[in-house]
């Protein structure tokens, strides 16, 4: 059975693309997009088995805008595909379980493997969601002459918070309760004698613990 595929992208162009280039995967687009605000009606309408996406729709997150949507949909599974490689947003796909992040710069068959990849239920190992996932569940260290006693779990959290994820995303991305990640961060903040997310950032980046690099080979 082919896969159901709703796309989502303000640009008739890219969305003319996708229906070109899905048809001759043998995928069914049972849905177009160019609104987020249309989602939960078209899910609910029209269930489908994957949403193709890009990240920002008429100046609105996608992450933002459907995050209980998507939640409210287990079993539908998302790709982001989109221009913007920012190794924040990839985290953020990663925290809410997205199946892949795909650049558009990519070719049209890494997508493809990508669907594909949906019905063998296995992620290919250099999906940048496959790679965010390993870096987040990381405990990433400053190095050794710097002396801060953050727990296993609190490097986790701070490296999500060197990404810029918030609490809601750290609670899903570790499978925590929000009350525990809001917890994480105001010990973090504490420890680091800093005041706020921003200032965990940059203590971040001067003492040396890595971000997400995403320079991975393009799929031909």
């Amino acid at each position: 059975m082919p896969l159901r595929v709703c796309c989502m992208d303000e640009s008739p162009l890219c969305l003319h693309g996708l229906r070109q280039t899905l048809a001759g995967a043998g995928c069914g687009i049972v849905a177009e997009i160019s609104r987020l605000e249309d989602l939960e009606n078209r899910l609910t309408q029209t269930p489908c088995d994957l949403i193709i996406s890009e990240i920002r729709l008429a100046g609105l997150d996608l992450f933002e805008t459907c995050h209980d949507t998507l939640v409210k949909h287990p079993n539908t599974k998302l790709i982001v595909y989109s221009y913007d490689e920012n190794p924040t947003h990839v985290a953020r796909a990663s925290a809410l379980d997205a199946w892949d992040y795909i650049p558009k710069r990519y070719s049209v068959q890494r997508l493809i493997q990508s669907c594909q990849s949906i019905l063998s239920g296995q992620r290919h190992s250099d999906s940048l969601i496959t790679i965010a996932k390993k870096f987040l569940s990381d405990h990433h260290k400053p190095a050794d002459s710097i002396l801060v006693p953050l727990t296993k779990r609190e490097y986790q959290v701070l490296t999500h918070l060197s990404l810029g994820l918030s609490n809601r995303e750290i609670s899903k991305s570790l499978c925590i309760s929000l009350e525990t990640a809001k917890e994480h961060v105001q010990n973090i903040l504490r420890k680091l004698q800093i005041n706020d997310r921003t200032a965990a950032a940059i203590w971040s980046l001067k003492n040396g613990i890595p971000t997400l690099n995403l320079d991975v080979p393009t799929a031909n």
